[in-house]
């Protein structure tokens, strides 16, 4: 739910109007997305990115993959070197894994980064 929080706050403002299709790989996620509530601590996070996707006038649709055809995405999240690597060896360089990632808050959204 974060991953889909995150994409929300960097490209949100530049989706104004449009419908924001997440691929993931946790059919929780992809059911909670669809039923607008999911059970336990996602949902503060669920909540969140429904009220971004409302600013934006965004229209939210979660989709699921498997994580084996996510494999990339899934060794990207998890910061798997070795795996990505393995997947996708162009990715690998000494600038690619920066010590800052520019992660925003729902409350800094408006800061570059």
């Amino acid at each position: 739910m974060r991953a889909v929080e995150q994409v929300l706050l960097h490209w949100g403002s530049r989706w104004k109007g449009m419908k924001v299709i997440a691929h993931v790989d946790n059919q929780a996620i992809t059911h909670g997305i669809a039923n607008r509530t999911i059970r336990g601590a996602s949902m503060t996070v669920l909540r969140r990115c429904l009220l971004i996707a409302a600013e934006y006038d965004l229209e939210l649709e979660g989709r699921w993959v498997s994580t084996k055809e996510n494999a990339l995405a899934d060794a990207l999240s998890r910061f798997d070197n070795i795996k990505i690597t393995d997947l996708a060896p162009q990715l690998i360089h000494h600038r690619s894994f920066p010590l800052n990632l520019g992660f925003r808050t729902f409350t800094n959204r408006g800061s570059p980064g």
